[in-house]
């Protein structure tokens, strides 16, 4: 057994492969947060139907959705350089991790907008009438009334696709940047023992989906608490206003 699967190396290496979880997780938590802001800007300016942006919207939507996520990749880290040198602008003291950031920004950015549409659109249409008849303007009604119950809805299908975006950062090996993946690749190239550096990754890998997955039911469970106290809360200033 230890001829073909050397345990005592996977145990070994294990601690190694954690030195470079910190480019996942910095990817990860970044494109995250600015992906799913960035998603709510879209989903909101798509309800509204605001003129050309929307169109403009659609097709970046539709872009990011229909393409494969290794071209994206490609076509930014080495597309993006290659325009901006030709315009005059140089990029070679831009981090590349900086690039790898942009492409799960955005591609986060275009499915948590579908999903925060659809969850915006699903909120009541009495609620929205309330938000108003007490006064609050739209921005107020969006922030108060109709994103927190959209975001509440939302959490499940949001933190499937954070899960989905964090297993694709063991793709960006292919564009040089050293991460988990590619650290056992070059272990693994060194020490002809890839099988178990690559069990190593899948452990790492299982791990960072538990605990994302119990973020996500942390955060519905505090989320539709908050909810039904907040309406509780309206209910009881509408009733009193009456």
């Amino acid at each position: 057994m230890g001829q073909y699967f050397d345990v005592a190396y996977m145990v070994k290496s294990f601690p190694i492969l954690l030195t470079s979880l910190n480019i996942t997780l910095t990817i990860t938590i970044v494109a995250t947060i600015l992906g799913i802001l960035l998603g709510c800007l879209i989903a909101i300016a798509r309800v509204n139907r605001v003129p050309v942006l929307r169109q403009a919207l659609t097709v970046y939507v539709s872009f990011m959705r229909g393409t494969p996520f290794l071209v994206q990749l490609f076509l930014i880290y080495f597309g993006v350089p290659e325009i901006l040198s030709h315009m005059g602008i140089s990029t070679k003291n831009v981090p590349g991790l900086l690039f790898v950031i942009v492409v799960f920004t955005l591609h986060i950015g275009a499915y948590s907008s579908e999903i925060l549409r659809s969850s915006i659109q699903a909120v009541a249409q009495g609620e929205k009438e309330a938000a108003m008849s007490l006064g609050m303007t739209s921005f107020q009604s969006y922030r108060r009334v109709i994103l927190p119950q959209a975001f509440t809805m939302a959490i499940p299908p949001l933190i499937n696709s954070v899960i989905g975006m964090m297993k694709g950062t063991s793709l960006i090996f292919n564009v040089g940047v050293v991460d988990i993946m590619r650290r056992a690749d070059l272990m693994g190239a060194n020490s002809q023992r890839s099988l178990e550096l690559f069990v190593d990754v899948a452990i790492i890998y299982g791990m960072l989906v538990l605990i994302i997955s119990l973020i996500g039911r942390f955060l519905e469970r505090r989320y539709s608490i908050s909810e039904r106290v907040g309406r509780h809360t309206a209910a009881r200033t509408v009733a009193s206003k009456g």
